[in-house]
């Protein structure tokens, strides 16, 4: 046993220099875009965007944003299909889970919802990865989906991009998601049976932390079984339609709200090209070069897909820098605020209010 131990501590230390090493890569890159970006234009018309913004519409768009993550909170209220949470505990856990999301690289904000989904609310781990595979593969269903529209009625040739490839690829990825949904517990069966060999085949004791996760991973097989066995998929499409639309709608009136004052009109904004910039910036969040809370990758992407849709490089970086800066502020703010409600002392999760009633 004493033998194992340098290997393992010389193991971790690699394996935090990686880590370590990654991060600071993705974060010099991220710095790198912002220096890039910002040396195209004048920083002051970003301030100047930002602070002009055409109020209504941006109230309008904050608003819609926020009945979105009510819907967002309903549909996890509806995976979990639990009396032990109510729909404002939810909705609290969905406000903390943007805010991570908005701030930490390749969607691993993600791991807030199960985090404390498990501490708070005393859930078993296989309970938030369940729920939480679920919701993203509905996600990316509705998405490959807008995107299919999107490119139709924008007329994607118009840029020198094979349209007949691309709705090929986004239908491909679409069918392919929806097929991952119907069967992710057999997925998760098939992978399991190898698992087990591999355990058979080398001998594994069950008290070892190898054999524990096949255990979660036998758990978390059984939960998305009982989701699936409680017919209420169609409730969990429709509410994943009704979030993506209205998420979508919120970024194309803020959009709207930033170039209004420089003479654009509703009728200049095409909302299925806002769209296609946006959906671009939002799958750069996924990547592993997303920077630290997005910043320089975030924009970048938007820049170069609003620059392909017909819009000029000074207004593209102003755009995407103020988009993004308002989206993450108004997201981290309802995080916090979420944050330091659920920690409260007289926050009651509806739980203890249950028991208390009992």
């Amino acid at each position: 046993m004493n033998a194992e131990n340098p290997v393992k501590k010389k193991i971790g230390k690699k394996a935090i220099l990686l880590r370590a090493l990654n991060v600071i890569i993705v974060i010099a890159f991220g710095a790198f875009l912002v220096y890039y970006l910002l040396n195209q234009i004048d920083i002051s018309d970003i301030k100047q965007a930002f602070t002009g913004m055409y109020r209504p519409t941006l109230i309008g768009a904050l608003a819609v944003m926020l009945i979105s993550n009510f819907f967002r909170a309903y549909r996890k209220d509806i995976l979990v299909g639990s009396d032990r949470i109510g729909m404002g505990d939810m909705f609290l856990v969905s406000m903390i889970r943007n805010a991570f999301n908005m701030v930490l690289p390749a969607r691993t904000g993600e791991l807030s919802y199960i985090y404390v989904l498990t501490r708070r609310f005393k859930f078993p781990l296989e309970v938030g990865v369940s729920t939480l595979m679920v919701a993203l593969i509905f996600d990316l269903a509705i998405i490959f989906s807008l995107i299919v529209i999107s490119i139709i009625i924008v007329g994607i040739n118009t840029y020198s991009i094979s349209s007949v490839s691309v709705i090929f690829v986004a239908l491909a990825l679409l069918a392919a998601s929806m097929l991952v949904l119907l069967y992710l517990a057999n997925i998760i069966d098939f992978i399991l049976i190898a698992y087990r060999k591999l355990l058979n085949k080398y001998r594994v004791r069950e008290n070892r932390p190898i054999y524990r996760i096949y255990d979660k991973l036998v758990d978390i097989s059984k939960n998305l079984k009982l989701i699936r066995g409680r017919k209420i998929y169609w409730k969990v499409y429709l509410s994943s339609i009704a979030i993506r639309v209205l998420k979508f709608a919120a970024y194309y009136l803020i959009i709207h709200a930033i170039l209004a004052p420089m003479g654009y009109s509703f009728g200049d904004l095409n909302f299925w090209v806002i769209l296609l910039a946006t959906v671009a910036a939002e799958i750069s969040a996924v990547l592993p070069t997303h920077a630290l809370a997005g910043f320089g990758t975030y924009e970048g992407a938007f820049a170069l897909a609003f620059i392909m849709l017909g819009f000029t490089e000074e207004i593209s970086i102003i755009v995407g820098f103020t988009y993004h800066l308002v989206v993450l502020l108004y997201t981290v703010f309802l995080g916090i605020i979420s944050i330091i409600i659920i920690s409260m002392p007289f926050y009651r999760i509806k739980k203890n209010k249950l028991e208390d009633n009992q």
